[in-house]
């Protein structure tokens, strides 16, 4: 029997409906992830394959320390509208997007929803581009999570681009607890475009199982790395209260 995996693009009616049951995947990777990791390290990356996906889904998670209270709300505002920032701090190869406002129900624990489009530089000869639903959720006091799902609607592509893909569980877990603030970075994606969608699962799969995704592996990394650097304020880089 062939195996039917998730579609690359849902509509938006779709996407929306599946926000929650995303949220609540992300929400609980997260919370293992923190019961798990050694408290030696305050960084780390890994993966898990992703049945429904038919790839693997890459899981970082990374904790700054002497954070007040309040930033989880700040950093929770940023990543909702990150597509519509000048820059991301943490992602030097971001080149820009736009964020619409989703006029969609919002039920399930979704505050809020929006669409988003941006573009990035993953070393190809053309940039990557990501149409999503942004949903975000904020199912504890100290806890808020951010779905990201392709779509094939909300603000329109650039002519000739290429497009990329993100499936489930995809988003951004953001924990505040005694003084620390977590982030935790889930990427699931089939591909980089480079093929049509099954023969770009089968290449990007290929490339993973041989442990051929050290680049992946190190993006994930320096991103998180670079993340905690410009919200310690170590780095160069606009304050978060200076980002809206």
């Amino acid at each position: 029997m062939r195996r039917t995996y998730q579609s690359p693009e849902l509509s938006l009616q779709l996407a929306a409906e599946e926000a929650p049951a995303s949220a609540q995947m992300l929400l609980q990777l997260a919370a293992d992830q923190r019961e798990h990791l050694d408290g030696e390290r305050d960084c780390c990356s890994t993966r898990h394959w992703e049945s429904t996906a038919g790839t693997w889904c890459y899981h970082t998670h990374v904790v700054a320390s002497d954070q007040p209270e309040q930033r989880l709300e700040q950093l929770a505002n940023i990543f909702f509208h990150a597509a519509a920032l000048p820059v991301q701090p943490w992602y030097p190869q971001f080149q820009g997007g736009t964020n619409q406002t989703a006029r969609h129900p919002a039920p399930g624990g979704i505050v809020q929803h929006q669409l988003a489009l941006a573009g990035f530089d993953v070393g190809l000869r053309a940039l990557r581009y990501y149409r999503q639903l942004i949903s975000l959720a904020r199912p504890h006091e100290h806890t808020a999570v951010i779905v990201a799902r392709s779509i094939n609607g909300g603000p329109p592509l650039p002519g000739g681009a290429k497009v990329a893909y993100t499936l489930a569980p995809n988003g951004e877990v953001l924990h505040w607890q005694n003084g620390q603030l977590h982030w935790h970075h889930i990427c699931c994606t089939p591909g980089a475009g480079l093929l049509p969608t099954t023969a770009d699962r089968w290449l990007i799969n290929l490339m993973r199982a041989v442990k051929l995704d050290h680049a992946e592996r190190r993006t994930y990394r320096r991103e998180a790395l670079l993340w905690r650097k410009w919200l310690t304020g170590d780095a160069l880089q606009p304050s978060p209260e200076d980002i809206r």
